[in-house]
């Protein structure tokens, strides 16, 4: 039916489903070499705050740090990649992540194909709070909690739960036919990945089946609701906007 037209991808004034008939690849300075998918950017509907996209790295594929002195985390969807930082080399595999601090020289290579998830958005500091430094993890490797006591869904923060980061990225792992407990409602965007699974996703008042490779924006106070179909568990990537007055975000003032 893409032929037609027909598509699950959809945009509203607070939310975006991107599915991936529908991605459009393109190019970025800082990753020669790479197919970019920017899935999210500030021209979307009433402007995000930060930057997604999916970086599909040929062979020997070589990026550096943002040119604008960007913060940046980096998930590994496929493949290897090696990373040097601050005189540091490692390779990264599935579920690898790594941030790097706005204004950090790096350089991620590609062993042979791999695929990689990226969040980047300027460093918005915050007074007596120093600058976040480089963090590694893998997300396979971290246990998690249950969400809200509830052991059929897990949440896994996947950056440390500090005042020197201004954004978390965690995963949520839903058992079938778990479910976030509530409609949410507040003032933090996100930027999702559905990493596996399917489900049904609630965003303002229509409902959309989701499944492994969409991505969703979610805009400020979107009202926001997920549950897991299938037979499998399902998992999403998710960057939420954290730790910073709201006011502040804007460049608004008390």
């Amino acid at each position: 039916m893409k032929h037609l037209g027909v598509t699950r991808s959809a945009l509203r004034e607070a939310h975006a489903v991107i599915t991936p008939d529908t991605f459009v690849r393109t190019a970025l300075a800082e990753w020669p070499g790479s197919g970019i998918v920017l899935h999210i950017a500030p021209v979307i509907g009433l402007g995000a705050r930060f930057v997604q996209f999916t970086a599909e790295m040929t062979a020997g594929a070589r990026a550096r740090e943002s040119l604008l002195g960007y913060q940046r985390f980096v998930f590994v969807l496929d493949g290897e990649v090696q990373v040097e930082v601050d005189g540091e080399s490692r390779t990264l595999r599935e579920s690898d992540h790594v941030f790097f601090p706005a204004g950090a020289a790096h350089t991620l290579e590609a062993r042979g194909a791999a695929r990689v998830a990226v969040f980047e958005k300027p460093y918005q500091g915050a007074p007596g709070v120093d600058a976040p430094p480089v963090c590694w993890g893998n997300e396979r490797e971290n246990p998690g909690a249950p969400f809200e006591g509830d052991e059929r869904l897990i949440a896994r923060k996947l950056l440390p739960d500090d005042p020197r980061f201004d954004f978390m990225m965690s995963t949520m792992s839903f058992a079938p036919g778990a479910t976030l407990p509530y409609t949410e409602v507040h003032y933090m965007e996100h930027g999702l990945l559905m990493l596996s699974g399917e489900g049904l996703y609630k965003l303002q008042e229509a409902y959309y089946p989701v499944q492994t490779g969409d991505v969703i924006w979610m805009g400020a106070h979107c009202p926001q609701w997920y549950g897991a179909l299938g037979r499998h568990w399902s998992k999403y990537l998710l960057f939420k906007d954290m730790n910073r007055h709201p006011l502040t975000l804007t460049g608004g003032h008390p």
